[in-house]
């Protein structure tokens, strides 16, 4: 599902009035692009910023991991921006130019698996390029993860070669050897590219807001093809067979099941999971995050009614057997009489 949340957020003191600035990142799945977003939202100042997140699947998950200090919201349709170009994002980009309240910044946060092309397209090759200001497209990369066919994605790659900068994020688990290889490889598909790297998304802001990267010269030929034909540019997910499955339940699981599904069932080709979980062994609200084989389960404590929510990316996806697998982790339910007392097994 795809927001656009208000919030006030570090960065510059003052920007050039050109047109309301605007900055994309974008990156494969479980890269950490939504830890980006929330540096950005982390940092206050007296800049008003908007943010709008698009999600693979029909469960906003990473509107429940950001940052949010207000509650102005414009809801858009799920799935991929790139692949519904687009009056969705345009219409969202007019609500924020007409508010009242002037915002200053723009941020867009899109899929893991979008190809963010047709979003910069949008921009430059719609009535919007006289309204905003394409700023940068920031491409984020997982050191540990990123190869040469990542994935076998197009999308991984059109990342790279139609952003403005890399973060290299996660050096922190990654190899000396692994980051020079990564890269060597960006530089050969952008020589000159600007690569910083960091730990869990940590880059100073100045370094990634109103940098003036985005150059319209060099988007000419693809303009000119995007207003001849758009539709020619919403095919990649079908090429990648990427698909989702998401999951709900009113029932918690047991950790031991789920652990079990994880380390025993989970398919070798779901990519990225993301979700909020409950167990029936924990009071806790737990945030799981899943990016190739690694995972990572964070407590803190619930603020709405305890349920499990959760949004599996992969390709080729058997979407009967995942659910099946993961509601035999749920806790069994107890079959009752008609006094309400539980039925015993003799």
């Amino acid at each position: 599902m795809t927001r656009l949340n208000f919030t006030l957020s570090d960065a510059l003191p003052s920007l050039p009035k050109s047109g309301m600035p605007v900055t994309i990142i974008t990156g494969f799945l479980g890269s950490g692009k939504t830890t980006l977003l929330n540096q950005i939202l982390q940092n206050k100042d007296n800049l008003k910023i908007a943010v709008l997140v698009n999600e693979f699947g029909d469960i906003n998950i990473d509107e429940q991991l950001l940052i949010s200090v207000d509650s102005d919201m414009i809801e858009l349709g799920n799935g991929c921006i790139c692949c519904t170009i687009n009056d969705g994002l345009v219409n969202a980009v007019y609500g924020v130019l007409e508010r009242e309240e002037k915002i200053d910044y723009l941020v867009i946060e899109t899929t893991g698996v979008a190809d963010p092309l047709p979003i910069i397209l949008t921009f430059l090759g719609t009535e919007l390029k006289f309204l905003t200001r394409l700023d940068s497209v920031i491409t984020v990369v997982d050191a540990t993860a990123f190869d040469a066919n990542h994935f076998d994605s197009d999308a991984a790659l059109s990342q790279i070669r139609y952003g403005d900068m890399v973060v290299l994020n996660k050096i922190d688990l990654a190899t000396k050897e692994k980051i020079s290889e990564l890269k060597e490889f960006i530089q050969d598909i952008k020589p000159g590219f600007r690569i910083l790297e960091s730990e869990y998304s940590r880059v100073p802001l100045p370094l990634i807001l109103d940098i003036g990267l985005t150059q319209t010269d060099d988007y000419k030929t693809e303009i000119s093809n995007f207003r001849q034909n758009k539709s020619a540019f919403n095919n990649h997910l079908a090429d990648d067979n990427f698909s989702f499955v998401s999951f709900q339940s009113d029932r918690p699981f047991e950790t031991q099941k789920f652990e079990q599904f994880l380390s025993e069932q989970l398919p070798n080709n779901i990519f990225r999971a993301k979700g909020i979980l409950w167990f029936q062994e924990s009071p806790a609200r737990h945030i799981f995050q899943l990016s190739g084989p690694r995972y990572d389960l964070q407590a803190d404590d619930w603020t709405t009614q305890p349920k499990n929510e959760l949004v599996l990316i992969g390709r080729n996806l058997d979407e009967s057997l995942i659910k099946q697998q993961l509601n035999d982790c749920l806790v069994e339910l107890v079959s009752k009489n008609k006094f309400g007392l539980p039925n015993l097994p003799w």
